[in-house]
């Protein structure tokens, strides 16, 4: 139901307002933060229709409730229960008039909250109530008592129009009341008048006040998910504060004779919420996904110049050409190999295209069977149809943290061979590498986030690098390619210490910690944008890390300060039940920070349906590279410590395993030590060989360079 009446208040409030639930006395909208709070009281307190009643009653703020207005009663010194109860009644007047099936919903909603005592009154006179308190139970349903003189105030309010009308208004009516404090007044002096009535003098006039007969109770009503809060209180839990008894503000007596007015049914309707609240409800924490700034993306032709220039200044030009060198005869010793898995995938993708060929008969004779006429009824010509291949894209995120570095150079060895199959076979391809690093962010990164609002997921501060992509030309790719390279051989420790320490690689391209879920979140926006740019039909998104990722800062916090009228911001930590919120698709997902990563998979999922969510998780490390039952374990709590060993047999065997992901659509941990190249030719031992001894050594050989290249492998497998 929490689920139904967030959309429905979107759909109403015709944007995207924050929707949260929580566990307070009264439901609030919040016009600075656009968030609107609905209460989680007792089932069996909570019906339909006060539920209903509450998101009409909200959504009505959200739509004219202007958010300077508390702010400026502030500064008049207007008394907030006044201003509340008055804007109350001119904006639940607005929305019923916009959404007529509404009348009903506030109808059947106040009554429920009357059974439910909400307002204080069963035990009292109504009668015996100041103005104020009658005028706010009048608008909210009630048969209630006013004298001809008050009927002028209850038709004013039922005319306001404008903020600046419902201010003003309250400010008046407050310092009548302070003038003219309650005295005993005989029967005589009072008439009844409830919603409907329409004598007498200085009445309200028609439709100026609210009324039961502008709409059947309807059932079937739409519903609506915010109620009644008596006001435009604070956004948050954090800005709630109870008022003073008095309800003054400024701290300004009335020189009436019975002391500062009251609004007593305002007050009570908080008391009574609090009486309603589910205490034994799950606690929850709402995050939203953020919007993102496009400076968040380090460009590949900044990374390439800055390095360049770089490595240009320092004193070991020779041991540079040695790692171009490498780089060369990289790409010639896998030019044989990828371009037989460009082969192996054109004919996978041929075959599979036949295998869903249909036959249908065409309206025209085949003449070649005319003849056959008589024992033949099948003389039309038929057609073949081959369905087209689907277009394919890939978006690569690398993990370049700290804990890689001891496999740097072996995974970039089979990313080097994936870009150069994307070429090959001409898929659209853009790679990005995640970094905190302190050296990038601090001069990089301002903030991720674009104007964030209040609920809006708190990400680190990070940046996303873009290594390769297919618009890059042959030349910077090939840069590219070098700088990785000459970085990766530093932290490998393959060389000299005396080298290493003259070719020190640029600050920026340093390895940081893992911020993996934050990049999740980044992807939300790049990879649809990739789609539309490329035209593909599908996506092929892969992450390739060796490790969990760091906690999200938690959520933006943004709210009015009730008491010194200052908006504060914080961030508010991830906690108990996570309720994830997404403006694109307008659903909410539950997460928790334990599987926090695979609650941001799913909806980046539901963002892009047409992909392929691949993980490859780099297991092991040191001069063994084994995957140790930790791992595993940790990778699937649910398993039995039996089953882990198993699969550590496997992975020993077949340097790799496939393993069930909530997140991933395919998910496989490579151990460290499956993870170098294999480029050896034929042994010099077959000069002379047999042909069939030549052929059988040379399909071992291919087969070994194909499985040593995991991360192409796969691909070729999932694109055919």
């Amino acid at each position: 139901m929490m689920k139904n009446k967030s959309t429905l208040a979107k759909l109403l409030a015709e944007e995207d307002i924050f929707v949260v639930h929580k566990k307070m006395d009264t439901a609030y909208f919040n016009p600075k933060s656009r968030e609107l709070g609905l209460p989680i009281w007792k089932d069996e307190e909570m019906t339909k229709d006060i539920y209903d009643l509450m998101v009409c009653h909200e959504i009505a703020h959200a739509l004219w409730t202007p958010l300077d207005m508390l702010e400026k009663a502030q500064v008049r010194k207007i008394n907030h229960s006044f201003v509340n109860i008055v804007e109350d009644a001119r904006i639940e007047r607005m929305v019923q008039d916009r959404y007529p099936g509404s009348v009903a919903v506030f109808n059947r909603g106040y009554r429920d909250l009357t059974a439910k005592d909400f307002f204080g009154i069963a035990d009292k006179d109504v009668s015996e109530l100041n103005l104020i308190d009658r005028i706010n139970l009048f608008f909210k349903k009630q048969k209630v008592e006013f004298t001809a003189e008050e009927k002028v105030w209850v038709k004013r309010v039922a005319e306001t129009k404008t903020p600046d009308d419902v201010l003003n208004l309250s400010e008046e009516l407050y310092a009548w009341m302070a003038e003219n404090a309650p005295e005993e007044e005989s029967d005589d002096e009072k008439t009844m008048s409830g919603p409907n009535d329409e004598s007498g003098d200085g009445e309200t006039g028609e439709g100026d006040a609210p009324a039961d007969d502008k709409g059947e109770e309807d059932e079937n009503d739409a519903p609506t998910d915010d109620a009644g809060d008596n006001g435009n209180d604070d956004a948050t839990d954090n800005a709630k504060a109870e008022e003073s008894e008095n309800s003054e503000v400024g701290g300004v007596k009335s020189p009436g004779r019975g002391g500062p007015p009251m609004a007593e049914t305002d007050t009570d309707a908080n008391n009574a919420g609090e009486m309603l609240i589910d205490e034994n409800a799950k606690e929850r924490t709402y995050g939203r996904i953020p919007a993102l700034k496009d400076d968040l993306i380090v460009p590949f032709s900044e990374i390439i110049e800055r390095a360049v220039a770089h490595y240009n200044e320092s004193e070991c030009i020779e041991w540079m050409d040695k790692k171009k060198a490498e780089i060369a005869d990289l790409k010639n010793d896998s030019k044989k190999t990828v371009g037989y898995m460009v082969k192996e995938f054109e004919m996978k993708k041929a075959a599979d295209q036949y295998s869903r060929a249909s036959v249908s008969k065409s309206g025209s004779l085949d003449m070649g069977r005319l003849h056959t006429y008589k024992y033949n009824e099948d003389l039309f010509k038929k057609v073949t149809t081959i369905p087209g291949a689907t277009n394919h894209g890939m978006v690569m995120v690398l993990d370049w943290s700290g804990s890689m570095y001891e496999n740097l150079k072996d995974t970039l060895s089979q990313l080097f061979n994936l870009i150069w199959f994307c070429r090959r076979i001409q898929i659209p391809f853009e790679v990005y590498a995640f970094s905190n690093c302190k050296y990038l962010v601090n001069e990089y990164y301002s903030d991720a986030m674009a104007n964030f609002k209040s609920g809006d997921l708190a990400l680190n501060n990070f940046n996303l690098l873009n290594f390769f992509s297919n618009k890059m030309s042959v030349k910077d790719e090939t840069a590219m390619m070098e700088i990785l390279w000459m970085v990766a051989t530093f932290y490998n420790k393959t060389e000299t210490s005396s080298v290493i320490d003259r070719a020190v690689f640029p600050s920026f391209l340093n390895l940081g910690s893992t911020p993996l879920d934050d990049t999740i979140v980044a992807m939300m926006e790049i990879v649809p944008e990739f789609k539309r740019d490329t035209g593909v039909q599908k996506v092929n998104m892969i992450f390739l890390t060796d490790g969990a990722s760091n906690n999200l800062l938690g959520t933006y916090d943004y709210y009015l300060n009730r008491h010194t009228g200052e908006h504060t911001e914080s961030i508010a930590r991830l906690r108990g039940k996570i309720m994830i919120s997404d403006p694109k698709t307008l659903k909410s997902y539950e997460v928790n920070n334990l599987d926090m990563t695979d609650g941001l998979l799913r909806i980046l999922k539901a963002r892009v349906p047409d992909m392929n969510l691949i993980g490859f998780f780099i297991a092991g490390s040191g001069r063994s590279g084994r995957v140790d039952k930790r791992t595993l374990y940790w990778l699937q709590r649910e398993l039995s410590m039996e089953k882990i060993m198993e699969q550590i047999k496997f992975i020993n065997k077949n340097k790799f395993l496939a393993i069930d992901s909530k997140g991933y659509d395919e998910m496989y941990v490579l151990p460290a030590k499956g993870m170098a190249i294999e480029n050896g030719g034929l042994s010099d031992d077959l000069v002379g060989a047999s042909k069939a001894k030549l052929k059988s050594a040379f399909g071992k050989s291919m087969k070994g360079k194909i499985d040593s290249r995991q991360l192409l492998n796969k691909f070729v497998k999932l694109v055919a």
